[in-house]
């Protein structure tokens, strides 16, 4: 069996701001400010990362924003449902139909390895119209502040669900920026690139994924790959 590890902003959902707007809401709540947030580079990035990166550069300390941290993304969790809503989050090309695919096929676990929380995530597949329960098993970024050490979360969490060891070696990253290839090489895992995010294919091709697509829409092509 092969575990598919998914991204979600820019790989499944186009998301168009709505992670920024739930989060700039969830900080202003719990710290009082948000921070640089207008300007800061978001993708490729845990929430983790995101909050304390913010926060610093607002002049909070360490102590001080890892106490805040639960209740921040309780903050964007209790949000997301309207802004969300608010800014028609939609699947990327070729998704409903390559999911349906996989879903098919008793040789796949599906699962995923995001920069979003464990309660933002599956409110973002909502929004755009994807179950998230076809997402078997997943590491998060209220999991870890390192995105690169998500991939073996996951794995073990998918090992322990089924009984089947999985290692990179039958293990499959997915997504749409430069951190989810080093994400995929930290986990030893094959490392499978998309361009439907904000990262164009030649800027993907310096980091060497084994596998580089424009968009999913050809399923067939994308299932050979991942498999």
């Amino acid at each position: 069996m092969r575990l598919l590890l998914f991204d979600i902003d820019g790989t499944l959902i186009h998301s168009k701001g709505a992670g920024r707007s739930a989060m700039k809401l969830a900080l202003e709540e719990v710290y009082g400010q948000s921070g640089p947030l207008l300007k800061y580079t978001m993708s490729g990035k845990t929430d983790a990362r995101i909050v304390h990166d913010l926060m610093t550069a607002a002049g909070l300390s360490a102590d001080e924003i890892e106490a805040g941290l639960t209740a921040v993304y309780d903050c964007m969790a209790k949000h997301a449902e309207k802004v969300y809503g608010e800014h028609s989050v939609m699947p990327c090309p070729g998704i409903p139909e390559l999911l349906d695919t996989l879903e098919a096929r008793d040789d796949v676990l599906l699962g995923l390895v995001t920069g979003n929380t464990s309660q933002t995530a599956p409110l973002k597949l909502a929004a755009a119209g994807i179950a998230p329960t076809r997402f078997k098993v997943g590491a998060y970024g209220s999991d870890r502040m390192d995105r690169n050490q998500l991939p073996a979360l996951a794995m073990e969490r998918a090992t322990t669900l089924t009984g089947e060891a999985f290692t990179g070696a039958n293990t499959v990253v997915i997504g749409d920026t430069p951190a989810d290839i080093l994400c995929a090489r930290a986990g030893m895992a094959t490392a499978v690139a998309v361009a439907t995010g904000w990262h164009a294919m030649n800027t993907l091709l310096p980091y060497q994924p084994d596998h580089l697509f424009e968009n999913f829409k050809e399923t067939t092509a994308v299932v050979h790959a991942l498999l």
